[in-house]
């Protein structure tokens, strides 16, 4: 069976008012009531209660959109809080992927919060550039909680099997940091990666798990979710919906609220992104 996200994308984005001039170009700021942020911030809570919120803010959205941050994701809401876009957002005048722009703004907020709690800097050069490695593996911060993942492989999409770096990974399909690393691991080839999806950031978050899992070829059926495309499933997906509630059910318990979490080898764990050759590096210092 043959199931086109792409058709379900185009039926979301035609509810959304205003969202075809939002991806054509940049649109001044509308003021907005005192107080009308913290509003629609709880607005927002209660609909993703699972998800904590950390600001909602009408004056940086694009286009007639608030942007809404949630730990080290981000995605935007019309300003009555009735509906939602998950995805990249572009600025078809200036050629700029919006959404791209502020991931990497937040992502160097969280670089920084964690040299203060003690994690190494990043290492120079590209991220993910071969042969460039720092001089010793970042250390995970004190306070960094240590994960035994207890939930079966028949629960996750495994890439690259045999690998000699081990990594496990929480990931939410409408997570925009959860797609980076997956297209920066896309030709890294010394990693193992066992992915577990989760639901928690979308409406539609559920069933993208649900179909990775029950996709016949499930590393294509995960690009095919990132990129939009048709993931070809086994059919009966009941299995499938049974695993996710599972993982969700662990990352529950285990404290884990924001995605990517990465857990290598030992235990360890990094919450948010992190560029390929420093990723390799925190994965080697596995105890």
């Amino acid at each position: 069976m043959k199931i086109s996200l792409q058709s379900r994308r185009a039926k979301i984005l035609a509810g959304v008012s205003g969202l075809a001039a939002l991806a054509v170009i940049g649109v001044a700021t509308v003021a907005v009531a005192s107080g009308f942020g913290t509003s629609l911030k709880d607005k927002v809570q209660k609909e993703f209660p699972n998800t904590p919120i950390t600001s909602a803010d009408c004056d940086k959205g694009p286009a007639n959109l608030c942007e809404v941050v949630a730990g080290s994701n981000v995605f935007y809401v019309t300003r009555d809080a009735k509906f939602a876009f998950v995805g990249a957002v572009l600025d078809l005048e200036n050629k700029v992927d919006v959404t791209d722009v502020r991931l990497r703004e937040l992502a160097a907020v969280g670089q920084a919060e964690a040299r203060i709690r003690g994690a190494a800097p990043a290492a120079p050069g590209a991220a993910g550039a071969p042969g460039v490695e720092p001089a010793s593996a970042p250390a995970a911060p004190a306070d960094s909680p240590i994960i035994r993942v207890t939930l079966p492989k028949a629960n996750a999409v495994v890439h690259n099997p045999g690998a000699p770096l081990k990594m496990t990974i929480f990931t939410d399909l409408n997570c925009g940091f959860c797609k980076r690393l997956h297209d920066d691991l896309k030709n890294v080839r010394d990693i193992e990666v066992t992915e577990y999806p989760i639901a928690f950031m979308g409406p539609d978050s559920p069933e993208k798990a649900k179909l990775a899992l029950c996709a016949k070829d499930r590393v294509a059926g995960i690009d095919a979710i990132y990129s939009g495309g048709e993931v070809v499933t086994s059919g009966d997906c009941a299995a499938a919906e049974a695993a996710v509630a599972a993982n969700v059910e662990f990352a529950r318990q285990n404290g884990i609220n924001g995605t990517p979490m990465i857990v290598r080898a030992d235990g360890r764990t990094n919450s948010g992104w992190m560029p390929v050759n420093e990723l390799r590096a925190f994965l080697g210092g596995a105890s």
